[in-house]
């Protein structure tokens, strides 16, 4: 998820546990605790694009990691504040719900998140919302500004805390079963044009938990689609796009994609643009494949030696922000 969320979902989560003991003290170091996991970002400048990716949501954010230094952050903060309102053990509990509630929210999205790394690559992902939905966030938002101004010991604090948590933990619950539906509906579509798979995915689209991107893999390629929760007709359109795998074996650096083999879960597909070869993660999406199949992929990795794929998980949200494809995106959210 985004820093943002992180911050406002620590800050709750900080004060749910502490608020009461240690007053608001507890939502700043609640906060900071919720985005302890990202603090791999600093790796960035000093690694290739590639470990970037891979890196990234690895090491820092598997659960031994939030074990061992959950305890140890929480020990810290309560030498901060030895013989005050509250005891070890309450600091770490504090720090680790915070930094585990990081790792599942990540591992919501779809970018994966390792968490039993170092012993596997794998990388988890639910896919059911996307890194920043407003109405995920808003809530919290809300009732961690409450909170601000509210005294320590104001009697609606609990209230507005609660109410935040609720109403966005509602909202996942929303996720989850958009999800569902964005998978049956991909799995109605492939037996009706009798595609033989199992293999069946459901992302969703920018900033929203309505329209998703939905991916069935075939020997080959993949079938792919959009579906809106307010479809007339629940089974979406699908259209082919070849894998074209064989590609890759020509190019230099096999270790580097086999990084982004490893990174993309094995599903992928590479395309040639202005010369370019780029690899695709399919679980993205397309930018705006609602309006044109042949929308270039969110994310598309430029095999090019040299080239500067720094921005690369970015650059797609960014393309996918332009006024005119978030105006068609709402027009196909509505099932037009």
């Amino acid at each position: 998820m985004d820093t943002l969320t992180h911050i406002v979902a620590g800050a709750s989560i900080g004060e749910a546990v502490l608020g009461k003991k240690v007053g608001k003290k507890a939502m700043l170091w609640g906060a900071l605790a919720g985005n302890a996991p990202d603090a791999d970002a600093v790796m960035n400048f000093f690694i290739t694009d590639v470990d970037s990716l891979v890196m990234h949501r690895g090491l820092s954010h598997s659960v031994f990691t939030a074990l061992i230094f959950g305890p140890i952050l929480g020990w810290f903060l309560w030498r901060m504040y030895i013989r005050k309102e509250a005891d070890w053990k309450a600091w770490a509990f504090m720090v680790t719900i915070n930094i585990f509630f990081h790792l599942f929210l990540d591992t919501c999205t779809v970018y994966g998140t390792g968490l039993f790394t170092p012993f596997t690559d794998y990388r988890y992902a639910f896919d059911t919302i996307f890194v920043a939905d407003p109405l995920y966030t808003l809530p919290l938002i809300i009732s961690v500004i409450a909170l601000l101004f509210l005294s320590k010991n104001h009697k609606s604090r609990t209230t507005w805390n609660k109410t935040g948590l609720a109403l966005s933990s509602l909202y996942m619950l929303f996720a989850f079963f958009n999800h569902s539906n964005a998978i049956k509906a991909v799995e109605r579509a492939a037996k009706e044009k009798n595609i033989k798979s199992e293999l069946f995915q459901a992302t969703p689209t920018l900033f929203n938990n309505i329209l998703w991107n939905v991916v069935v893999k075939d020997s080959g390629g993949y079938w792919m689609g959009n579906y809106s929760i307010f479809d007339e007709d629940p089974t979406p359109d699908l259209y082919f796009v070849n894998e074209n795998s064989q590609l890759l074996a020509l190019l230099p650096n096999q270790q580097d994609i086999s990084k982004l083999k490893q990174f993309a879960n094995g599903y992928y597909c590479v395309t040639i643009e202005e010369d370019k070869t780029r690899f695709n993660v399919i679980r993205f999406g397309t930018v705006n494949g609602w309006d044109n199949p042949n929308s270039k992929f969110a994310f598309s990795f430029d095999l090019t030696p040299g080239a500067n794929n720094s921005m690369v998980v970015q650059d797609g949200r960014i393309e996918g922000s332009k006024p005119e494809v978030i105006t068609s995106m709402m027009e196909r959210m509505k099932g037009n």
